[in-house]
């Protein structure tokens, strides 16, 4: 029998339970779980009201941004359409929150201020289909689980565990979701 999505992140979570942490690239089965329907943009979605929820900012034009983006997401025009170019314009602001680079040796290395708004960034590129591939989701996935705080380094360790559970709940209701939309399976008796 076929290794399911559930049971892959039931192993995740095992391995955090058992061992302490697991290693970030566990993660890679969602860039197949992404592929089929509108999967990886109901991802984005989903964490873009999960940070808009959680309201944790850095400071106060970061709160702003916050804010704003659970705005953005639920816009509509007078047809009921999002309103993508108020979300271009939010992404356009989102971008130039990071907008401060270093030279590290000899690399240019992003300067990120607030880990939420990097996260908003992200899921608002795949919205708008600038990053719309199923390695962006899982990026998007890893960089939410991972840690910048040196106690917990950037496997899925510590605080972690409670971001996979939210993914693979994430994962299951989506299913369910669609499982309904399809209605009741029908034997042609073919």
């Amino acid at each position: 029998m076929p290794t399911t999505i559930h049971d892959k992140f039931a192993s995740i979570l095992a391995e955090i339970e058992r061992t302490g942490s697991a290693n970030t690239q566990r993660l890679t089965v969602l860039k197949t779980w992404f592929e089929p329907g509108d999967r990886l943009r109901a991802f984005a979605c989903w964490m873009i009201e999960r940070i808009v929820a959680e309201q944790q900012a850095a400071s106060s034009e970061a709160e702003a941004l916050i804010t704003e983006a659970g705005t953005a997401l639920h816009a509509t025009d007078s047809t009921g359409t999002p309103h993508w170019v108020g979300m271009q314009r939010l992404l356009r602001r989102l971008q130039a929150f990071h907008s401060e680079y270093r030279r590290v040796k000899s690399y240019q290395v992003r300067i990120i201020h607030d880990r939420s708004v990097l996260l908003l960034e992200e899921a608002f590129r795949i919205i708008l289909r600038q990053a719309d591939q199923p390695a962006d989701g899982y990026r998007l996935a890893a960089d939410d689980c991972e840690h910048d705080d040196g106690r917990y380094g950037t496997t899925l360790n510590g605080p972690a565990k409670a971001r996979v559970q939210a993914i693979a709940d994430f994962v299951a209701e989506q299913e369910a979701r669609e499982a309904k939309a399809q209605g009741p399976y029908v034997s042609l008796g073919v």
